[in-house]
Protein backbone atom coordinates (compact mmCIF):
# COMPACT_ATOMS: atom_id res chain seq x y z
CA UNK A 1 0.00 0.00 0.00
CA UNK A 2 2.70 2.43 0.80
CA UNK A 3 4.29 1.80 -2.52
CA UNK A 4 1.30 3.43 -4.28
CA UNK A 5 1.14 6.07 -2.34
CA UNK A 6 4.39 6.85 -3.02
CA UNK A 7 4.04 6.57 -6.79
CA UNK A 8 1.36 8.70 -6.69
CA UNK A 9 3.33 11.28 -4.83
CA UNK A 10 6.40 11.14 -6.88
CA UNK A 11 4.24 11.10 -10.58
CA UNK A 12 2.29 14.53 -8.74
CA UNK A 13 5.96 15.96 -8.64
CA UNK A 14 6.60 15.07 -11.86
CA UNK A 15 3.72 16.69 -13.29
CA UNK A 16 4.79 19.60 -11.31
CA UNK A 17 7.86 19.83 -12.25
CA UNK A 18 7.22 19.56 -16.22
CA UNK A 19 4.27 22.02 -16.38
CA UNK A 20 6.70 24.40 -14.63
CA UNK A 21 9.58 23.43 -16.98
CA UNK A 22 7.40 24.53 -20.12
CA UNK A 23 6.22 27.30 -18.26
CA UNK A 24 9.78 28.81 -17.91
CA UNK A 25 10.77 27.70 -21.76
CA UNK A 26 7.85 29.20 -22.62
CA UNK A 27 7.97 32.44 -20.89
CA UNK A 28 11.63 32.70 -22.27
CA UNK A 29 10.34 32.02 -26.22
CA UNK A 30 7.94 34.46 -25.24
CA UNK A 31 10.90 36.82 -24.17
CA UNK A 32 12.92 36.16 -27.28
CA UNK A 33 10.25 37.13 -29.45
CA UNK A 34 9.34 40.33 -27.76
CA UNK A 35 12.75 41.16 -28.04
CA UNK A 36 12.78 40.38 -31.70
CA UNK A 37 9.86 42.28 -32.18
CA UNK A 38 11.34 45.24 -30.28
CA UNK A 39 14.43 45.59 -32.76
CA UNK A 40 11.93 45.42 -35.87
CA UNK A 41 10.41 48.55 -34.15
CA UNK A 42 13.78 50.39 -33.55
CA UNK A 43 14.69 49.21 -37.40
CA UNK A 44 11.34 50.85 -38.54
CA UNK A 45 11.52 53.95 -36.94
CA UNK A 46 14.65 54.84 -38.17
CA UNK A 47 13.76 53.44 -41.54
CA UNK A 48 10.48 55.32 -41.85
CA UNK A 49 9.42 58.70 -40.55
CA UNK A 50 6.63 58.55 -38.26
CA UNK A 51 5.92 61.47 -35.95
CA UNK A 52 4.56 59.00 -33.17
CA UNK A 53 7.76 56.62 -33.16
CA UNK A 54 7.39 56.95 -29.40
CA UNK A 55 4.00 55.05 -29.35
CA UNK A 56 5.70 52.11 -31.04
CA UNK A 57 8.50 52.22 -28.55
CA UNK A 58 6.47 52.16 -25.59
CA UNK A 59 4.70 49.55 -26.51
CA UNK A 60 7.47 47.10 -27.47
CA UNK A 61 8.98 48.12 -24.06
CA UNK A 62 5.64 47.18 -22.33
CA UNK A 63 6.20 44.10 -23.82
CA UNK A 64 9.55 43.33 -22.80
CA UNK A 65 8.67 44.93 -19.60
CA UNK A 66 5.38 41.73 -19.50
CA UNK A 67 8.01 39.11 -21.02
CA UNK A 68 10.24 39.48 -17.78
CA UNK A 69 7.14 39.65 -15.43
CA UNK A 70 5.97 36.52 -16.89
CA UNK A 71 9.30 34.93 -16.10
CA UNK A 72 9.87 35.91 -12.82
CA UNK A 73 5.94 34.22 -12.38
CA UNK A 74 6.93 31.50 -13.89
CA UNK A 75 10.09 30.48 -11.65
CA UNK A 76 7.95 31.41 -8.39
CA UNK A 77 4.57 30.88 -8.84
CA UNK A 78 4.26 27.55 -10.84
Amino acid sequence: MEFKGLELFNSQIITSLAIKFFSIIFSVFYLVYTLVIAKQTQVMNKTLQVKNNHVFFFVSTAQIIAAIILIILAIILV
